[in-house]
């Protein structure tokens, strides 16, 4: 493997978002986003390119998604160990964006490089996605308010590194109940379903309880924000908001009831429960 005999290094500071709650259970995730920028002025090595650096701290077992994107250039990235060698580096393509994901075999001090060509210049995003290895597996047993703990640590970083089927360990958990579950990898949701059927009682049943389920499992830091009945498109929907309470990207669960009752459009059932968990770009 090559070695990198110099460097620009910055420090991603991590910043750990964890549940604040009672509960036993803890999974740490992290994720960090970082906007640059490759200029001329940037250090340039043959057969490595124009690059930055940043200096990353990892520990042996921990999963990592590491994501860049740019629209001005073709970016790849290299992670490199304390040696210097290239421990694992994206594969190149056409569309913008390059990304690593693995598991760290040995912890240490590592360096993360965006890297492009020699004419490259513009800006990029870099986003790291970092689990502890407990932080992806999680107990068959687990009751609802752990498994919301679980998804609400990976709704810190988008889902990032519950979607890739890499580092999965195992089928996408389901809420404790729901019949069906995805991730919107677009919007960097995660989404399940409650009720799909035609019982309007039921479905207003299962959609109080659900919100009440979850209000027990949440603390004080969390607000609480009702939205009632009001049309999108051509149907209806009612809806429970618990917000995280910080002032930057604050997580988000939010129970949905639809009535397709009076839609044009020939939905298979006249009502659905949905519970979506998120958090705000």
């Amino acid at each position: 493997m090559k070695k990198i005999g110099f460097v620009i290094v910055m420090l991603i500071f991590s910043t750990q978002f964890i549940l604040a709650q009672n509960k036993q259970h803890k999974f740490q995730v992290d994720f960090n986003e970082i906007k640059g920028e490759l200029t001329s002025k940037d250090l340039f090595k043959k057969d490595f390119g124009r690059y930055d650096g940043y200096e990353i701290e990892l520990f042996e077992g921990e999963s990592i998604n590491f994501i860049a994107y740019s629209k001005d250039f073709q970016p790849s990235i290299a992670l490199v160990n304390s040696k210097g060698d290239i421990f694992k580096q994206s594969v190149r393509n056409d569309k913008g964006y390059a990304n690593i994901v693995t598991v760290i075999p040995t912890g240490g001090n590592y360096v993360l490089y965006v890297i492009g060509d020699e004419k490259a210049n513009g800006s990029y995003t870099l986003q790291t996605a970092v689990a502890e290895p407990n932080a992806l597996l999680l107990e068959s047993s687990a009751d609802l308010c752990t498994t919301l703990n679980f998804l609400l640590s990976h709704a810190t970083a988008y889902f990032f590194l519950l979607e890739n089927p890499e580092l999965a360990k195992g089928p996408l958990i389901k809420l404790n109940d729901s019949i069906d579950a995805y991730i919107d990898e677009e919007a960097g949701s995660y989404n399940a379903t409650y009720y799909n059927d035609n019982d309007a009682t039921k479905a207003g049943t299962i959609f109080k309880s659900i919100t009440d389920k979850v209000k027990d499992c949440l603390g004080i830091e969390w607000r609480i924000t009702s939205g009632n009945w009001q049309n999108i498109e051509d149907y209806k929907e009612k809806s429970k908001t618990f917000t995280e309470k910080v002032n930057n990207n604050p997580r988000y669960i939010k129970i949905v009831i639809n009535d397709y009752t009076n839609s044009k459009e020939k939905y298979e059932n006249n009502f659905s429960v949905h519970v979506e968990i998120n958090r705000k770009h």
